[in-house]
C-alpha cells in the first residue's frame, strides 16, 4: 500500500515550527516506511535528524521515563545517538518511522522542500491509518489474490 497523497514540507529558515523529535509509531501501524524524499539539498539544520537503529533498544528502555518530559528534554537526552542527514537533491531516505526523528530551526540561507509518502503491505496491522481513507493497493502480489479468493469449503 501507498499513501493516498504525499506530504510536502517546506521549512523556510528561521522557521520557528519545526518538526520536533518524534517517532510516528504507535499511533501509526509499526509495519510502515517512510520514504523522505528532498527537492534540495538537505544538510546541517537544513536537514533532519533520525536515531541510530543501533541505539533503538537503549531508547525504548528509557522511554517510559522520557514519554513524560517535553521534546527538547529528550533531544538532549540522545542528541549523541543521533545521525543528521546530509543528502542530495534527488536522493532520498527509506527508514523506519518507529525511530525518533524531527528537525530543528533551519538555520541555512535556503528553504527545505522535500516529500515524504508511507508504504506498509496489505496484511500488517494499521494502527489509525485506513485502507481507502490514508493508503491504496500499488501492488498485490498473485499469493494475495488466491488467498483473498479462496473461499472455505461449507460444512454439512
Amino acid at each position: 500500500l501507498v499513501q493516498k497523497s504525499c506530504n510536502l514540507v517546506l521549512q523556510k529558515p528561521g522557521d520557528g515550527n519545526p518538526s520536533e523529535i518524534h517517532r510516528d509509531a504507535p499511533l501509526n501501524s509499526p509495519y510502515e516506511i517512510v520514504l523522505w524524499l528532498p527537492l534540495v539539498n538537505c544538510y546541517k539544520t537544513k536537514s533532519m535528524y533520525i536515531l541510530k537503529s543501533s541505539k533503538y533498544k537503549k531508547f525504548e528502555k528509557k522511554f517510559k521515563s522520557l514519554s513524560k518530559k517535553n521534546s527538547e528534554t529528550i533531544f538532549h537526552h540522545i542528541k549523541k545517538d543521533i545521525i543528521w542527514l546530509k543528502i542530495k537533491k534527488g536522493q532520498g531516505l527509506i527508514f523506519n518511522q518507529a525511530l525518533p526523528h524531527g528537525n530543528v530551526v533551519n538555520k541555512e540561507p535556503e528553504t527545505r522542500w522535500s516529500l515524504n509518502c508511507r508504504f506498509k503491505s496489505l496484511f500488517s496491522p494499521y494502527g489509525d491509518k485506513k485502507i481507502a481513507e490514508f493508503f491504496k493497493p500499488i501492488t498485490l502480489r498473485k499469493i494475495s489474490e488466491i488467498g483473498m479468493n479462496y473461499r472455505f469449503p461449507g460444512i454439512k
